[in-house]
C-alpha cells in the first residue's frame, strides 16, 4: 500500500493531496482522459475548448449534465478543474470543509468513515493504512460522482461526513494507444499498442460556488442521501448508531411514493424491506379472520358458482396503530427471518413518501 495516505500535503492537513500539474506529463492515461486534463489546464478557455470539455465530459461521465441547460454546462465547462491522486492518497478527510462536487473520470474512489465526530482526532501523517479512515462505506466507479451531501440551500454548508481515498486506476490499468511502425524509409503504418496506465484517479471538479449556482436545484430533486441521514438520524431507531453506520444505511435506501389510500403492506404478504417515514401518515390494521363454520351466514354465489363471503366473513379489521414521520415499520420481521409474512396491513392515511431498506 503507498505510505501517501495522510502525508504532509493531504486536504486532511490544509492542503492539496493531488499530483502537480506538471506532474501530469510523465503520467500515461487514455487519449481522451489526457485530452480533458491538458483542456482544464487551459489558462485560456475560449469557445473551442469549452466545447472540447463538454464533449469529453459527456462521453467520460453522461450523467453530470444530464438535465441542465446549455448556459449552466458552459458556465460549468468554463471553471471545473481536473486533479489527479495517485492510488490510496487523500481526496478529502472527514471533518473538511466542503470545496467541490467531485465526478470520477477515470479510475475510482472509495469513502470511510469513523465513529467518531468528523471535528475530531484526525489521522495522522505517520499511520500507514486505511483502517484509521473508518469503516468502509462504499466504492464510486466511473462516471459517478460524490460530494453533494455537504452543501446547503442557504449557503451554511455541513462538513464532509466521510473521508475519500483514491483506489488509483483500478480495473483500468491497460490502454491501447496508436503508433506508427516505420517498414521503409518512405512508409508508416499505423497500429494499436498497449501500455500500463499510470495507477491513478482522475476526478473532475466543479468548485462549490459554480456547483451551488448551477447544479444545486436539480441535484436536491436527484439525491436523496442527506435527507435519509436526516430521517434515520431523528427515527427512534437510528438515533444512537454511530455516524458510518448512517452513511452506509443511508446509501442503501430507496425511497417511495404513495397515494391517500395505497396499501404499502398487505397482511399476509413476504415483508421484504424495513420502512421508515419520510413525510405524511399511515394506519396500521389486523384482520382476524372469520369463524370456521359459517352456515346462516352473509353468503352470495357467483355466476360461475364460486361462493363469495360477506364482510363478516372475510375478518373484522382491528386498527392497531396511526404512525407518521420518522416511524418505522417491518422491523420484528425484519429481525426474525422465520417471521418475514406481515401479520398487519399498512394503508396510507394521506400522501405518503416513504424510504424502504432491503
Amino acid at each position: 500500500m503507498n505510505n501517501n495516505i495522510g502525508s504532509k500535503n493531504s486536504r486532511g492537513n490544509g492542503g492539496d493531496h493531488s499530483l502537480a500539474p506538471n506532474d501530469s506529463n510523465a503520467i500515461i492515461l487514455d487519449d481522451e482522459t489526457q485530452r480533458l486534463v491538458n483542456a482544464t489546464s487551459s489558462s485560456n478557455r475560449n469557445h473551442e475548448v469549452i466545447e472540447e470539455i463538454l464533449e469529453l465530459v459527456e462521453k467520460k461521465a453522461p450523467k453530470l449534465l444530464d438535465g441542465l441547460a446549455t448556459d449552466n454546462k458552459i458556465h460549468i465547462a468554463r471553471f471545473c478543474q481536473v486533479k489527479l491522486y495517485a492510488n490510496d492518497n487523500l481526496v478529502f478527510h472527514q471533518g473538511d470543509e466542503p470545496d467541490a462536487y467531485y465526478t470520477v473520470i477515470r479510475g475510482a474512489v472509495s469513502i470511510y468513515a469513523r465513529h467518531s465526530s468528523p471535528t475530531q482526532s484526525k489521522a495522522t501523517p505517520d499511520e500507514g493504512s486505511r483502517t484509521k479512515f473508518g469503516v468502509f462505506i462504499t466504492q464510486i466507479p466511473p462516471g459517478e460522482s460524490f460530494g453533494e451531501l455537504s452543501f446547503n440551500e442557504n449557503g451554511n454548508h455541513s462538513r464532509r461526513n466521510a473521508s475519500v481515498i483514491s483506489d488509483g486506476s483500478h480495473g483500468q490499468a491497460r490502454i491501447r494507444m496508436k503508433s506508427e511502425s516505420h517498414h521503409s524509409h518512405s512508409t508508416r503504418t499505423p497500429h494499436q499498442c498497449e501500455l500500463e496506465a499510470s495507477n491513478v484517479c482522475v476526478l473532475l471538479l466543479v468548485p462549490e460556488k459554480v456547483y451551488m449556482s448551477e447544479m444545486f436545484a436539480r441535484h436536491s430533486e436527484k439525491h436523496h442521501t442527506k435527507e435519509k441521514m436526516d430521517s434515520l438520524r431523528k427515527s427512534v431507531l437510528f438515533k444512537h448508531w454511530q455516524i458510518d453506520q448512517i452513511v452506509k444505511v443511508a446509501y442503501a435506501m430507496k425511497k417511495k411514493q404513495f397515494d391517500k389510500g395505497s396499501t404499502i403492506i398487505q397482511q399476509g404478504d413476504r415483508l421484504e424491506y424495513l420502512w421508515i417515514i419520510r413525510e405524511g401518515a399511515v394506519r396500521v390494521s389486523h384482520r382476524v379472520p372469520p369463524p370456521n363454520d359459517f352456515r346462516g351466514r352473509d353468503v352470495s354465489f357467483s355466476s360461475s358458482g364460486k361462493f363469495n363471503l360477506g364482510k363478516e366473513q372475510q375478518g373484522i379489521s382491528v386498527e392497531i396503530a396511526n404512525l407518521g414521520t420518522n416511524d418505522v415499520i417491518g422491523l420484528i420481521e425484519s429481525l426474525e427471518p422465520t417471521a418475514r409474512k406481515s401479520t398487519r396491513e399498512v394503508v396510507a392515511s394521506c400522501n405518503t413518501e416513504m424510504f424502504f431498506l432491503p
